[in-house]
This record gives structure tokens, sequence and C-alpha cells, in this order.
């Protein structure tokens, strides 16, 4: 039910439990709006009668109908949604499972045996809800008992400005970060959304990007859901071939993607076989995009709007639009603030700077999160007087246009998914041959950057080569983060102090 007025996540799919209406399609699988909220209700019936699960409740599920039945399930338990890529090995979900303080974590059969030989050795219990069977299943050193995992049972919160999702941002393995998305930051960032573009109950979005990162889940998965539209998402790896059918045979009306997917479509030679006249509106961002690289996509697509994006976990993910009516004049920016959000740039003293000046993207809104998961000086080095410093460097135009020129942070975003050099230098320094690394990102055609390391070995150390440090991550880390080159240097520079130069 709504609370003071206001909306939970859950009350998007409440208010539509009547519906016959398919609210999402992924594969040869199709679900219902009725079916979506039974099965979540279900579901998080049961995590409430598990005394042990405690606040914060992971997913561990790839894209699909699934994962939404368990994200939903989640809010109906009162509890907060953690969700965990499913590419995640062992060291990554260990990190997760300790700073987020989970106690449960939602899966499935396919999954169920890789969770159980990853957290059977880790000094922890964790329970597993199979969401195939509904059923609990305990893993870890000790078994479940009521003294050990009292402190689990945490009363549920019912309150817009509760946190609804922690979502991953940035951290290394031993110093994760997650961002804190309250119920009111999530929903009102997808009608903002919603009110710039213009969607409605008719569309019908495709989900290529994963769930468990803030576009996906607020720009696509809740915005449609909210109008009572439909969703498919795609089970498998982008391929152009499968975008163009499922457009297609679904009749999709609008996309999201980063760059590289979006160079994949332009440059794909079949794409007259396949009627896309049904698609009216792609959005595009994630990373910086060359302008030459949006010109080939605009004219390459004359028939169909595009609208290049800005956001920031932080900000629940959506911040700016180019809409489409100025996407040949304004080529290069990422244009102004949705609906609700306000957006300065400012100098080092938090001066705004006069109009071509470069300085920092500051935001304001009810989509801007509440901080960082038990990080309060993380929390309190970004939010400043009610402003998120997103750590974008930009400039704004004489009508208010905004151009994103850089970063000040070190994050590399590839294909659209943020990679922290930090983890990546945690990991590789785990080898016995590595005595120090720097990683960073590396201009890439497809991806727009890709991480590639420096690489100082021990003195005295026996021969090692590119492929061993790759495959050496590969077990460790999720495969998008793996360096994409190994650069073998005698020295790296530093700073006065003694810090590596990035």
């Amino acid at each position: 039910m709504k609370v003071g007025g206001y909306m939970l996540l859950r009350d998007i799919i409440v208010s539509r439990k009547h519906l016959s209406k398919t609210a999402i399609r992924c594969g040869s699988a199709d679900i219902s709006y009725g079916e979506l909220h039974r099965y979540a209700l279900r579901c998080g019936a049961a995590i409430n009668q598990y005394t042990h699960a405690g606040r914060n409740i992971g997913i561990f599920l790839p894209n699909s109908i699934q994962y939404v039945i368990a994200y939903f399930a989640i809010t109906f338990a009162g509890k907060t949604i953690v969700p965990i890529h499913s590419q995640s090995k062992e060291t990554e979900l260990e990190s997760v499972i300790k700073y987020c303080e989970l106690g449960l974590i939602i899966s499935n059969s396919h999954y169920m045996e890789r969770l159980k030989t990853y957290l059977e050795g880790m000094k922890c219990t964790v329970s597993i809800l199979n969401i195939d069977t509904v059923d609990f299943e305990s893993i870890g050193e000790a078994a479940v008992g009521e003294d050990t995992l009292l402190h689990r049972q945490e009363s549920c919160i019912e309150d817009e400005n509760a946190t609804a999702l922690l979502l991953h941002t940035s951290g290394t393995t031993s110093n994760p970060k997650r961002v804190m998305l309250s119920h009111k930051n999530l929903i009102e960032n997808a009608k903002s959304i919603i009110e710039s573009l213009e969607l409605t109950e008719e569309d019908k979005t495709l989900i290529s990007l994963p769930l468990c990162m803030a576009s996906a889940n607020t720009s696509q998965l809740l915005t449609h859901l909210y109008l009572g539209a439909s969703i498919v998402i795609m089970n498998s790896v982008f391929l152009p071939s499968l975008f163009f059918k499922l457009v297609d045979v679904e009749k999709i009306t609008n996309f999201t993607g980063v760059p590289s997917l979006m160079y994949t479509i332009v440059d794909f030679k079949n794409r007259n076989n396949y009627d896309i006249s049904s698609l009216q509106l792609i959005c595009f961002g994630g990373a910086k995009t060359p302008v030459e690289k949006i010109r080939k996509l605009l004219e390459g697509f004359p028939e169909i709007e595009f609208a290049h994006m800005y956001g920031q976990t932080e900000a629940s993910t959506r911040i700016t639009h180019l809409l489409p009516q100025d996407a040949f004049t304004r080529i290069g920016s990422v244009g102004k603030p949705i609906p609700g959000v306000q957006v300065r740039i400012v100098d080092e003293e938090g001066r705004d700077v006069s109009v071509g000046t470069e300085g920092e993207v500051i935001v304001k809104g009810d989509n801007v999160m509440s901080g960082y998961y038990n990080r309060p000086e993380e929390t309190a080095k970004v939010l400043r007087q009610g402003w998120l410093h997103t750590g974008d460097l930009g400039f704004h135009d004489a009508e208010g246009y905004i151009y994103i020129v850089g970063r000040k942070r070190n994050v590399i975003i590839s294909g659209g998914m943020n990679i922290y050099p930090e983890e990546l230098e945690e990991i590789l320094m785990t080898h016995e041959y590595v005595r120090e690394v720097c990683v960073m990102g590396e201009e890439n055609e497809e991806f727009g950057q890709v991480p590639v390391a420096k690489v100082v070995t021990e003195a005295g150390a026996g021969w090692i080569g590119q492929d061993e440090l790759i495959n050496f991550c590969a077990k460790k880390i999720a495969a998008y983060k793996v360096p994409h080159r190994i650069y073998f240097v005698k020295e790296l520079p530093k700073t006065v102090t003694g810090k590596v130069k990035r």
C-alpha cells in the first residue's frame, strides 16, 4: 500500500495486479502483471517467514523474469535489494556478503552449485533461497542457529525514504562501496525519465544492459512497469542480428544502449532484412562518445529518434537528456537536466563557472542518493550542502546545454560497465610475482575504454607473461573487468608523496 500518499517500489506492480497484459517477455517465456504480482508476493512471504534473512537481501541471477520476481519479492518483504552480478567470482561474492551484511541470497537451481562452491569456504553463514522451489538452504562454516543469527531479525521499514536498493558503484573488494537509493529516489527518477521522453503504456522496451546496474534498473525496468507498458529482456550476449530480430518480431518501440552496442548495430550489414519500423527511440550514453560516431549513428537511422543521456548511479541513473529535436544541432552535448533535477558546474571553491568554462558537474534532486552504505566519510566527500559532486568535468553553453569532457575520478567505463582500477589492482597484487601495479582505461573503438595494467614484477621473480596474469584475473573477477593488456614496466611514476601517478 502507499505510505503517506507516496509510493513504494512494490506499489508499482500492486497497482497493476489485475492486468492480464504481458509485463515481461524473456526468450520463450513471458509473465503478465498479475502473475508477476502473485509470484513476487509468494516469494516475499517466504522471505518474511525466514527469520534469518536480515535487512539486505542479495540477488544472484542474470537478466531474466526470475530476477524481476526476486527484485519485487524483496520489496514485498520490506527489505533492501542487493543485486550481485551473475558473473561474480568467489572473491567478489565474499566481499559483497560481508560488506552488505547478507544473510540471504536469492538464486535458482542453475546457479545453486556454483554459489554453494563459492560459499562453503567462507567464514560466514549464508542461506540461499532457490526461486525455482522457494526452498532455503544454509551454506557456510556454522549451521544456522537462533543464537548466532538472532541479530538478523530486523524490522521492516515502510517509508518512501527507506533504502530500497544498494547498487555497486566503486571500491576494492576489501573496501567496496554501494549507493543507497530510496524508494523515492528511484520512483521520482523514473517519473522524470517518463516525462522527459514522453513514454506511454503503449511502449515496449528492449533490455540488454545488466539489470543489476542503474541504467537498465531505473530507465527501463521501473519506467515501463510504472506505466503498465511492456518489457522484452535479451537473455544472451548482445548480437546485432538478435537485436534486429527482436525489434522486428516483438515490435520494440524503444531501446537503451551504450556506445559499443550502438556501433555494432549501425555497422550491421544485414539490417535491411528486418522490419524495424516500430522502433521510435534509442537512448544512448554511459561513456564518452566521439562526435563523428554520434553523427554516423544519427545518419545511419534517420527514421529513429535519438536521445543522448548522462547520468550516475548516485543519481538513480539519469541526470540529463539531449532530446531528439536537438540531436544534430547540439551534437556532442548531453543536453539539459531532466524534470526535477538541478545541475550546476562549479570551480574548486564551489562557485558557478561562466559559459564555456570547465568545472565539476554537481547535481541536486529527489533522485540523489542518501549516501554510500556504511561509508560516512566517502558520503561526506560527494554530498555537500545538498549537492551531489559527481566527479565529472564539463561546461555549459549560453543556452544551458551541458557538455561532459572528462572525469575527476578513476573509474573506467567499458561498454557501459563501471570498472574500478583499485579493485583490479588489488587482485593483481595478490600474484606472487607482482610488486606494483597501476590499472587505467585505454581508448577502444568498440567499448569506449578497456582496462589495461602496467605491472612491475618482483626482483628475482620467475618469468611471467601477459596471458598468465590475464588468466589469473579471469579466475577471480567478472570477465568484463579482466585487463585486455598487461604492460610490463621497470617502474611506475610516483608523486612526491610516493603515490602512483595515474
